[in-house]
């Protein structure tokens, strides 16, 4: 995604996200049984995507802004706040161990962003990092995504996986091409009289593949997963691999702080996830 808004006006890159996985999921209603319980869906699926379209705005605009290896792992904080609004909206509660799991994370990503291992640095880098107003929308955006798993999983009662995830992204694409329909009038007419480098459209088809088939495993793993187990592991994974790429793609550096809080996160997924 970073690599693509480089090119891409982050406005532009939604609307292709929305409008492929439209596309897509049409497909895949071949299999929908097209049972559909309009009035208990309608408030948490008007709900669920308003907080869609605004949480990846926000999300963009940070990554296009700051590293990915710093501001990504601060979504680690995303399995808390799902336990706890899971445990309000599904009755999905979890036991002692679990929370456990959660407070490592919580301290591996705080570890993340202190320039030492003392209790005083650990207290000051989140303040210094609140300081940039960037941090202020990972933040909110890490509120959003730990109630859409939620959201989904409650809408997914009053509809099939494939009908939902439908409406989702096609919802998505009609309310995003009214609000920026101006920018993306100027896209077409621009992009009409321009080209584009083979590497920039691979990426952009690779964008729209992995961003279908993330959403599509997600919906499926919430039918037979915890949403606090499921948005643990998923956060521990991008941990990860926010460094590795972050190092890889954009020369960041992975300083020591960075290895040990990587370890703090998966000691934490090992005891959010109910294994047995």
């Amino acid at each position: 995604r970073k690599k693509i808004i480089l090119f891409l006006d982050v406005k532009i890159v939604i609307f292709l996200i929305a409008l492929s996985q439209s596309i897509l999921f049409v497909a895949f209603l071949f299999f929908s049984e097209f049972e559909f319980a309009f009035k208990d869906y309608f408030v948490f699926g008007v709900l669920l995507l308003i907080l869609n379209i605004f949480s990846i705005y926000c999300f963009l605009i940070v990554i296009k802004k700051g590293e990915i290896s710093t501001y990504i792992p601060m979504l680690s904080f995303t399995p808390l706040f799902s336990a706890f609004y899971a445990q309000i909206i599904l009755n999905e509660v979890l036991v002692f161990r679990q929370y456990m799991g959660i407070l490592f994370i919580i301290l591996g990503a705080l570890l993340l962003h202190s320039n030492n291992f003392k209790a005083k640095s650990l207290i000051i880098s989140p303040i210094l990092f609140l300081k940039n107003k960037n941090s202020y929308l990972i933040i909110i955006v890490a509120l959003i995504w730990s109630l859409t798993p939620v959201l989904d999983k409650e809408c997914m009662k009053y509809s099939d996986l494939y009908l939902h995830g439908f409406l989702q992204s096609f919802g998505m694409f009609v309310l995003v091409f009214f609000i920026y329909r101006r920018k993306l009038k100027k896209f077409l007419s621009i992009t009409l009289y321009s080209s584009y480098n083979i590497n920039e459209l691979m990426l952009v088809i690779f964008l729209i593949f992995v961003g279908f088939l993330c959403t599509f495993f997600q919906l499926l793993s919430l039918k037979y997963n915890m949403v606090a187990e499921l948005e643990a592991l998923k956060r521990a994974v991008g941990v990860i691999l926010s460094l590795i790429f972050g190092f890889y793609f954009f020369k960041e550096k992975i300083k020591i702080n960075k290895i040990i809080s990587v370890f703090l996160i998966l000691l934490g997924v090992v005891n959010t996830i109910n294994f047995t």
